[in-house]
């Protein structure tokens, strides 16, 4: 029988699931940033928590941006942090901001 080669996946091999585990900058303040949402991730069971880390992980083009009326729209009287650009748009906010 004829053997063909493969990926030695004992080796290491290809791993389409990587992903970071911290960020690549060298930024004091993202850093602390980085502990902070850490130990809030370890300690409350908040997706958004999780998603916040996640994204404070990614690259500067790969950060998705959030929509100023999305912001209102979900963190109505509360403190928000965004990793991410947030863009402006008049369409669909109210007078009142």
């Amino acid at each position: 029988s004829r053997r063909t080669q493969g990926i030695d996946l004992v080796a290491g091999g290809r791993n389409k699931r990587t992903k970071r585990t911290a960020p690549k900058s060298d930024d004091v303040y993202l850093k602390l940033l980085v502990k902070l949402y850490r130990f809030l991730v370890r300690r409350t069971k908040s997706q958004f928590n999780a998603v916040i880390l996640k994204r404070l992980f990614m690259s500067k083009t790969n950060r998705p941006p959030l929509s100023m009326r999305r912001l209102v729209r979900f963190m109505e009287g509360k403190v928000s942090l965004s990793p991410g650009a947030i863009f402006f748009s008049i369409f669909g906010l109210d007078e009142s901001m």
